[in-house]
């Protein structure tokens, strides 16, 4: 009997290591996922194309009825949109033929893992394209992570964005005969980290004692949203307070205002756009334009704010235009991450 026994108990530990990857607690079983919201693959109409069908239709994004929005997206939207926009992404991807988010995100993810250490899994993650969220979240598993800690990449908490996250991640296990623990990084609008990495970056970039006026800019969301209660635009207005008083700047010299503005109805005010071309006129000829809500460079950042909000602001009567660029891969960023990142991991760290 006892033979018998022993023999069924080694029969199924064999089949769990077969199927499961090690759930037998291997060496590592804790893993760090910093979840972007994503790129195209290539600066071409069918790359960008795939990416916006699958970002454009995420109800996150867009809450319009299913039977209204998806044919409008398919049969009018994407046709136009994906031509105009590979060609405005074409003006800003990288010689090696990398989309600047992703690199940027690519060099966080290996400076954190760096600072981690070997004992934890450090992978990223896209929201949409690739690499996948759920391919990569089952390899994970498969591979004996137990313990997991979602980073979404959002410093501001926003319906269409960190909850998306939340959907993909808990939607990738909804059938899974295992689940890791969960955690979930909080917004980090106010962490003392993410304010000082980013008066850091900005410094070395401009000095704040220079006579510019200082314009910070977040990515828009329509008004509704917020009065449904998404708490974005009382993060970003934190986030602006934080970080003018980080640099020592009198009220009178920054602005805060909300940009990439798609469809008809009512976002978020004031308007990016429209404050560049009003600023010129109040006397405000010089700017510096950062956008605090993007921790690294992309389309809306390097095209639509570095040379479109440039030329509104020109346009406009201004004289000097300064883009200061995202944190991007910068070593104080990447330690305030993990800092951040070693905070939400209490506990289970200390159990190995």
């Amino acid at each position: 009997m006892a033979d018998r026994k022993a023999a069924s108990q080694k029969k199924i530990t064999s089949t769990l290591k077969t199927h499961q990857g090690s759930l037998l607690l291997p060496d590592s079983s804790i893993g760090v996922l910093l979840a972007q919201l994503g790129t195209p693959d290539a600066p071409e109409p069918a790359a960008v194309r795939r990416f916006l069908a699958e970002f454009l239709a995420d109800e996150r994004v867009v809450d319009l009825p299913r039977w209204f929005w998806l044919p409008l997206l398919h049969g009018v939207i994407l046709p136009r949109r994906s031509p105009r926009s590979a060609a405005l992404y074409r003006k800003i991807w990288r010689a090696d033929g990398v989309s600047p988010l992703l690199h940027d995100s690519r060099t966080v993810t290996a400076g954190v893992a760096e600072r981690l250490g070997a004992s934890i899994r450090v992978e990223l993650g896209m929201r949409y394209g690739q690499p996948g969220l759920t391919a990569l979240l089952h390899t994970m598993v498969r591979t004996g992570i137990q313990r997991l800690l979602i980073v979404p990449l959002f410093p501001q908490f926003s319906s269409a964005t960190t909850a998306s996250i939340t959907d993909a991640v808990c939607g990738a296990f909804a059938s899974s005969r295992f689940q890791p623990a969960l955690r979930f990084v909080p917004p980090f609008f106010n962490d003392p980290g993410y304010i000082h990495a980013l008066a850091t970056t900005l410094r070395q970039q401009l000095d704040p004692a220079q006579p510019v006026d200082w314009l910070f800019s977040f990515h828009g969301l329509p008004q509704r949203f917020v009065d449904q209660g998404d708490p974005y635009a009382l993060q970003c207005a934190e986030t602006a307070r934080l970080l003018a008083k980080e640099l020592h700047l009198p009220n009178e010299r920054w602005h805060i205002g909300y940009q990439s503005r798609f469809g008809r109805e009512v976002w978020l005010l004031p308007d990016t756009a429209r404050l560049l071309a009003t600023l010129p006129g109040q006397g405000k000829r010089a700017v510096a334009v950062v956008c605090p809500g993007f921790v690294a460079d992309c389309l809306e950042t390097l095209e639509e704010m570095a040379v479109q909000g440039k030329e509104t602001f020109l346009r406009a009567g201004g004289e000097t235009f300064h883009y200061l660029a995202c944190l991007n891969d910068a070593p104080p960023w990447i330690d305030a991450l993990t800092t951040l990142i070693r905070r939400e991991l209490s506990g289970w760290m200390e159990e190995m």
